[in-house]
This record gives C-alpha cells, sequence and structure tokens, in this order.
C-alpha cells in the first residue's frame, strides 16, 4: 500500500506540473499568434 501511495503521489505531481506547463506554452503560442 505504501508503494502504491508514493506512486500516486508522483503521479498526480507529474499531472499538476505537467497541467501548469502546457498551459504556459499555449499562452506563449497565443501571444506570438496575436
Amino acid at each position: 500500500m505504501k508503494a502504491h501511495a508514493s506512486t500516486y503521489d508522483r503521479v498526480m505531481a507529474m499531472l499538476k506540473w505537467g497541467t501548469v506547463g502546457c498551459a504556459f506554452i499555449a499562452a506563449i503560442v497565443i501571444w506570438l499568434i496575436a
């Protein structure tokens, strides 16, 4: 169970930072197009 919990925490952190990164890249692209 402990291994599962640490893996879950890592996956959630990657999803969170991936979402932030994608939003940042999208904002740059929109700024470049505008």
